[in-house]
């Protein structure tokens, strides 16, 4: 995270604004839960054939790819180029519901630091299945010039197979990952078509350092990704920043604790899971802890259908949190967030969307 207005900017861009809903979440860094469905039969979705190929170039990060010039294409400057063959799909790559066949095109540009590497951005590639079984494979390969990894998978669904290929390339610290996905039993009938859109790839690389006194601006920690990725666990899931890591903490007497955190260590979402079988009554339990949270009174919401509610209160000077309390059966959820309080308009929105993206198991 060295300091220099190039880097400053390259931060910045990598802090993609999620201009539509189905953008939340991409096959990078994603961990979503699905399962698998045997079909009993061969079906095959109807395609949207491919017309031609468009050039798409970047200026900030200089990377280049073809994508269908007939389907719906998306950039984010420095970041993203989406294509995808019918409106709405991208949701389904998303939350793998169903729906109809589809496929995408996708190239992402992604800065390493010294907790993200290709390694990681590999791993939280991967689809997690409810078996907790690892159905992807790993090979060599090229993309623009440059070794490669090669991630691929496929399994079935109630339309036909679901199939994703996904290429890992590094240049210049920054790691360029392109995506072909498709369901419905469609990902063959685009192969040769994907072959191009391969070859025409150029590498994203770091901006180019702005001229005059901007080269000396200060840089600071990597604020949360606007992208979101799924993360699953026994008790719950939750959408969580692309640049966030979660891991398990002791639990201390708790079914289950995951602190998920970025490059500032004072900004995070924690996530503690109780056994309330002896006391389900939400209204008792948020009594019992007014006194340890400033005695305000909690506001009220709902979290996963559920009846919620959240404490305010500053830990110290710097630091503002809130603690979402709800009930699900026999469990009693508490959800902490903490945030950098000259920062709140950078961490508190996107926090917010990650508490009302949580689902009780």
């Amino acid at each position: 995270m060295g300091g220099g207005g190039g880097d400053e900017q390259l931060k910045r861009t990598d802090n993609i604004k999620d201009t539509t809903m189905t953008l939340l979440r991409s096959l990078i860094a994603l961990t979503l839960l699905a399962s698998i469905m045997s079909t009993g039969c061969v079906k095959k979705a109807e395609t949207t054939p491919i017309d031609g190929l468009e050039l798409k170039k970047d200026d900030l990060r200089h990377f280049e790819i073809k994508v269908p010039s007939n389907w719906i294409i998306q950039t984010q400057k420095g970041d993203l180029v989406l294509a995808t063959s019918k409106p709405g799909i991208s949701r389904r790559f998303l939350d793998f519901g169903k729906g109809e066949g589809g496929a995408k095109v996708e190239l992402r540009a992604i800065t390493l630091d010294s907790t993200r590497t290709i390694d990681t951005l590999i791993k939280n590639s991967k689809l997690e299945f409810e078996d907790k079984l690892d159905r992807y494979k790993i090979e060599s390969s090229t993309l623009g010039g440059k070794p490669a990894k090669k991630l691929f998978v496929k399994f079935d669904q109630e339309d036909g197979e679901y199939k994703s290929e996904a290429y890992f390339a590094e240049n210049d610290n920054v790691v360029t990952i392109v995506t072909f996905a498709a369901f419905g039993n469609t990902f063959d009938e685009y192969a040769n078509e994907f072959k191009d859109i391969l070859a025409s790839v150029k590498l994203a690389r770091r901006p180019d350092a702005p001229k005059g006194p901007d080269t000396l601006a200060p840089t600071g920690p990597e604020p949360p990704s606007d992208t979101l990725r799924s993360y699953s666990a026994p008790d719950f899931t939750i959408q969580i920043p692309q640049n966030f890591e979660g891991k398990k903490s002791a639990t201390g007497g708790m079914l289950s604790s995951v602190n998920f955190f970025g490059s500032r260590l004072d900004c995070n979402i924690q996530v503690d899971v109780f056994d309330a079988s002896k006391q389900k009554n939400l209204e008792k339990i948020l009594l019992q802890n007014k006194p340890s949270y400033g005695g305000k009174d909690p506001k009220g919401l709902t979290l996963s259908g559920a009846k919620s509610a959240y404490f305010s209160y500053d830990p110290s000077a710097t630091v503002s949190s809130r603690a979402y309390f709800t009930v699900k059966g026999n469990k009693l959820f508490r959800i902490t967030v903490n945030w950098y309080k000259p920062e709140q308009n950078v961490y508190l929105p996107i926090f917010e969307k990650c508490i009302n993206s949580i689902s009780l198991k």
